[in-house]
């Protein structure tokens, strides 16, 4: 008994710490787009500050893949986690790795993260053929030809848009009858004013993903077609009509700003004891 406890001690232990460091990766074109370099590049340079807190280490640039000059050698500091203590998010760089590297600037200064991003220790095996085709396309790409949709590796690059209007006071106007059904989700499609082009069932949604159309290298949503094979029940239309009532914040790129058309995943219910609607927002 005391061997299962401790196992399971063990257990909870790792998956707090797996937990702490769980973060969202970008789609490869987003953060291509947001970066300021893309690069292959070797280290060739590795020097620890005096008290051992950071390391920096120098690149050279083999190949770039952004357009616009680039230096020849690109320095970047790390923190330094010495031996004994242990942190699942922690990664070192060392010295004649080659790296696929997405650059960032903030305040002036030059970064990249090796968790949670792109960037990647290439060892011998090179640039996987996806990446690859991505990259060379990539300077093509357009943020505003694309629908996007409400996942992590696209929401990471934008800001989370909420309502304008006020919930409450939409459905505080909602109609009070006996649903047979009294909840659903709803995929909202917002264009870049944040008003509302059309809404679908969520599971109208999920089934119709078959006929959207993809970018077939940058992986993002260009066109959606969503196909219901069933009638909508009475609290479907009149979930529908509610939101159809809701202006949006705009979805724009955190960097760029510019603005986007998005899908956003709601919630709508009716409780038959109080006779009330409610929504998740």
């Amino acid at each position: 008994m005391k061997k299962q406890i401790l196992t399971i001690l063990i257990l909870l232990f790792l998956s707090v710490k797996a937990i702490a460091c769980s973060c969202d990766t970008p789609k490869p074109v987003l953060e291509f787009y947001s970066s300021k370099y893309v690069f292959k590049g070797v280290i060739t340079k590795k020097t620890f500050s005096k008290d051992s807190a950071t390391y920096t280490i120098k690149f050279k640039v083999l190949e770039s893949y952004k357009n616009g000059k680039i230096p020849k050698e690109i320095s970047f500091t790390s923190y330094y986690q010495k031996k004994g203590s242990w942190d699942s998010c922690y990664r070192e760089a060392y010295l004649n790795q080659e790296w696929l590297v997405f650059v960032k600037e903030k305040g002036g200064k030059l970064y990249f993260s090796q968790i949670c991003t792109n960037s990647r220790l290439l060892n011998n095996k090179g640039i996987d053929a996806n990446m690859q085709k991505l990259l060379n396309n990539a300077n093509n790409f357009k943020l505003q030809d694309y629908i996007y949709n409400d996942y992590d590796d696209e929401r990471t690059e934008f800001n989370y848009p909420k309502p304008i209007t006020n919930l409450d006071s939409i459905f505080k106007t909602g109609k009070i009858k006996d649903y047979e059904k009294t909840y659903m989700v709803l995929a909202l499609y917002i264009d870049e004013k944040g008003k509302l082009i059309s809404s679908f069932s969520g599971l109208d949604m999920h089934y119709s993903e078959p006929y959207f159309v993809y970018h077939p290298v940058f992986k993002l949503l260009k066109k959606i077609d969503v196909r219901s094979k069933r009638p909508l029940n009475d609290f479907e239309i009149e979930a529908m009509d509610l939101y159809s009532k809701v202006d949006w914040e705009i979805k724009r790129h955190k960097d760029t700003k510019i603005p986007v058309k998005y899908i956003r995943y709601v919630r709508a219910e009716f409780d038959k004891e109080t006779k009330k609607w409610k929504h998740d927002i």
